[in-house]
């Protein structure tokens, strides 16, 4: 811990605590607490710098030291950076998730594959119920259609590609391919359903110009 707040140089303390790796004591850092606290948690690029320019502001009227001011800047600079990328990867991911593309087969038309990231997997377990499991003996008994198993069947479909989508975006892909499913029974009525794709990045074909 630093024996002296670099902005003010009063001596740091237990009645007069540490902030950003105890360089800066109590009363030199609440005043520009919240800009900070804006800066590392605001998921609006905006606002994170409409309160990094207005930390400066802050920072110019202070009667911070010189080696203080700098300090902090270099803090928020830092903060500022790591949230942006924070927010545009989450942005680009969602974007991603949003147009993201799956076929059983391996193409896609009006599309070129141009990179193979690997095969990627999702998963889900669901249980089926004893409510479940009694409709479909009493269907069973009249011959009558019942959904129960179907629909918890088909959610857990669903939740298996989710999950597949997450992680072939996390490898860079955009598309996957050759998609398949294994469905597995346990004990204590449970159904897993596994999916299987390869991972893969595709961008549009170029149009053809008709010379005719």
């Amino acid at each position: 811990m630093a024996e002296k707040c670099i902005c003010c140089g009063k001596k740091i303390g237990l009645l007069n605590g540490s902030h950003l790796n105890n360089q800066i004591c109590d009363n030199c850092y609440f005043p520009i607490d919240g800009y900070l606290h804006d800066i590392r948690q605001s998921s609006n690029i905006q606002t994170i710098e409409e309160n990094y320019k207005n930390l400066i502001q802050k920072l110019k009227i202070s009667s911070y030291n010189e080696n203080g001011k700098e300090y902090i800047l270099k803090v928020a600079e830092k903060l500022v950076s790591e949230n942006k990328n924070r927010i545009q990867a989450k942005v680009k991911f969602e974007n991603t998730r949003k147009n993201f593309k799956i076929a059983t087969s391996h193409k896609f038309d009006g599309y070129k594959i141009s990179n193979y990231f690997g095969i990627v997997s999702g998963n889900a377990v669901i249980g089926t119920g004893f409510l479940s499991e009694g409709r479909a003996a009493v269907s069973d008994t009249f011959g009558i259609e019942d959904d129960s198993f179907s629909n918890k069947i088909e959610q857990a479909k669903n939740c298996s590609i989710q999950k597949m989508i997450d992680n072939a975006i996390k490898q860079g892909g955009n598309a996957l391919i050759g998609v398949s499913f294994d469905y597995i029974t346990f004990s204590s009525n449970m159904i897993g359903v596994v999916a299987n794709g390869t991972v893969v990045e595709i961008v549009k074909q170029d149009e053809q110009v008709n010379d005719n």
